[in-house]
């Protein structure tokens, strides 16, 4: 028996489906999805292929992080880094 199409011939007058944008963006996001996986994988290839990068590129960022905590001026106001601004109506 074929499959009965219970949206055939129905649609929202433009000639489109109804849920034709649920599937477009679920088809947008895939795609994004497996792009993003794709960068991951070429990240890790590159860190197997090479480790010595991956080192220096983690203690480069150790380092910075290292400056800017150490920059601050030694007074600690208790605000965690936080400006808190007044707002007036």
């Amino acid at each position: 028996m074929p499959a009965v199409d219970h949206d055939a011939g129905e649609g929202d007058g433009d000639g489109r489906v109804p849920g034709h944008d649920v599937v477009v963006h679920l088809q947008t996001a895939a795609l994004e999805v497996i792009a993003a996986v794709r960068a991951l994988l070429d990240a890790a290839e590159g860190v197997l292929r090479d480790p010595g990068a991956a080192v220096n590129l983690a203690a480069s960022l150790a380092g910075r992080a290292r400056a800017g905590h150490d920059s601050g001026d030694g007074e600690d106001d208790g605000s965690g880094g936080v400006e808190h601004i007044p707002v007036s109506e």
